[in-house]
């Protein structure tokens, strides 16, 4: 019985060394990350839901790409008090948006995106998104590191790779590096583990972060394996948002092109909702503290647009 034991014991750690050897690519067609859009973070009430896809390639300064599309998702609320947003079932799409592209380098292990609009989620130019040839004791790259409220200054260690392993994760065993980090919810900083998936991202937000978006399903295989309706309305132009000055003293002035503005609410970087404007196109915030502020635009037709500004001083 000892031997037998023992066989199974090592059969196990053949089997999860093997794992860990093997790279699940993360870019690849057919795939969709699902998001619930929350109002605020001290209301944390679901608005609506959309969905992130990869479709279709382009070449960029002879750098080849995947483009991102975001998918408006169909739902209602189904409550006494809304909003309570849910997704009708199978999923159905009312048009696409293309937001962003990205590629994929399988032989070192690195995902990098190119954002199109400013969605405050690690800058505007090409940068390392996803590194999973980490090792554990490693420090995260400075996206992730930032975006998980990384900082050297705390007590205890945050955004360093505390492990490696291969669990079951959304449907398949999956390598996954484990950190610790801060996120923001319901107003309150949560401290806590973080996972970050080898083929999908980060297990709560996925492959990319809007404010007050949260992963809710992921799956692969296709539209209808994905239990998903697409409908015929496509989006490839990237809409026509500026603000200005920015830097700003205090007044700002958001342009657009095409674009009817419901709110324009504002975030601090840890996602801490702030304030909220409607119906304006400018906005004061000298009574604001200097720093780095998000401010997210909802236009008329639910879409979100999310750009960074800076308050001097």
């Amino acid at each position: 019985m000892k031997l037998k034991s023992l066989a199974i014991i090592v059969l196990c750690s053949l089997m999860t060394n093997m794992l860990l050897g093997q790279y699940t690519p993360m870019v690849e067609e057919g795939k969709y990350w699902i998001y619930l859009d929350h109002e605020d973070e001290d209301h944390p009430k679901a608005i609506s839901g959309h969905a992130v896809t990869f479709q279709g390639d382009t070449i960029v300064n002879s750098v080849s790409y995947k483009k991102v599309y975001q998918l408006s998702l169909k739902g209602y609320h189904n409550c006494q008090y809304p909003p309570c947003f849910q997704f009708n079932i199978p999923y159905q799409s009312q048009g696409k948006l293309l937001v962003a592209l990205i590629r994929e380098d399988t032989l070192q292990k690195k995902v990098f995106n190119l954002p199109l609009e400013n969605y405050g989620f690690c800058g505007t130019i090409e940068h390392l998104l996803f590194d999973f040839s980490l090792e554990t004791g490693d420090t995260l790259n400075a996206c992730l590191y930032d975006f998980i409220g990384a900082n050297p200054e705390y007590v205890f260690p945050l955004g360093i790779v505390d492990s490696i392993k291969v669990v079951p994760l959304f449907g398949k065993e999956r390598t996954t590096l484990f950190t610790t980090g801060v996120y923001q919810y319901g107003g309150l900083p949560w401290y806590g583990q973080v996972l970050i998936l080898e083929g999908v991202g980060l297990e709560k937000y996925g492959v990319f972060h809007q404010p007050l978006s949260y992963l809710v399903d992921f799956c692969e295989g296709g539209m209808e394996a994905c239990d998903l309706i697409s409908s015929n309305s496509v989006i490839e132009r990237k809409k026509e948002v500026n603000i200005f000055p920015n830097p700003t003293n205090g007044n700002l002035h958001i342009s657009t092109d095409d674009v009817e503005l419901k709110s324009i609410r504002i975030y601090s970087m840890l996602g801490v909702f702030k304030t909220e404007f409607r119906n304006t196109n400018e906005i004061d915030l000298s009574a604001f503290e200097g720093g780095v502020y998000l401010l997210e635009l909802i236009s008329e037709n639910g879409e979100r647009i999310v750009k960074k500004v800076i308050k001097e001083n």
